[in-house]
């Protein structure tokens, strides 16, 4: 039997074609022969740890993949409920436009990061990510749309008073005009008087991302390191 802390990531599996796990440690006597503990159809498994930790996995076979900074702010203020210009909350309709924009502009996430995972993989996952979410899986999803083309869009998740920016892009030809500020701007201001906070996680060195966030008032709160085991650490799939 599985340890009951390695988890089966079936969206994953479905997509790279084979057992993906997350590995949940509940303290730091977790990572004891962790290796061991791995489970034998396993073929990815991915770890996420308190960056005070990463003193206790050179003991271990997994590689470290990105720093992950957690991020929170309160909601806006205002009392006007007025997206910014061009932004608009999406439908479902907006799922296969939003999935292409997906597949193609995402360079700093765990998966494209690890030179052991395909980039085309990586990118069927974050494709597939962003069409569930504006399919139905988010509390809010909205988009950025000029001349009649959606050229960005944010996925929030809800829970209880606290909402998540849980995947949010902008086209890659689009990038750098200011359509990730509006975007963020838009989930600030939809969830005025709902929420009491509003968090995202960004890799450490996605510096246009951490840019954005601390320029819109949002605070560093926590620091985390993602890890991957692959039973052939030197062979790509």
């Amino acid at each position: 039997m599985n340890d009951k802390n390695f988890i089966l990531q079936n969206f994953d599996s479905q997509i790279f074609g084979y057992p993906v796990y997350t590995y949940q440690p509940n303290s730091v006597l977790d990572i004891e022969n962790v290796d061991a503990k791995i489970p034998k159809d396993a073929v990815l498994v991915s770890m996420r740890t308190p960056k005070s930790w990463t003193h206790l996995m050179p003991k271990t076979e997994f590689r470290e993949i990105e720093c992950l900074v957690i991020m929170e702010r309160p909601p806006e203020k205002s009392t006007s409920n007025e997206l910014p210009a061009n932004v608009r909350i999406c439908s479902k309709a907006d799922a296969p436009a939003c999935k292409l924009i997906a597949a193609d502009c995402f360079q700093h996430d765990r998966y494209h990061k690890d030179p052991m995972i395909d980039d085309q993989i990586a990118a069927a996952g974050k494709a597939q990510w962003a069409f569930n979410n504006v399919s139905g899986r988010c509390d809010a999803s909205f988009v950025i749309e000029i001349d009649n083309e959606i050229l960005g869009f944010n996925s929030c998740l809800k829970n209880k008073n606290t909402v998540t920016i849980d995947l949010i892009g902008v086209s890659p030809s689009h990038q750098g005009r200011g359509l990730g500020r509006r975007l963020v701007e838009a989930a600030l201001i939809h969830y005025t008087n709902k929420v009491q906070l509003v968090k995202v996680g960004t890799q450490r060195d996605n510096h246009a991302s951490i840019s954005i966030y601390k320029s819109l008032g949002f605070e560093e709160i926590e620091e985390y390191v993602t890890y991957h085991w692959t039973p052939n650490q030197n062979e790509k799939r």
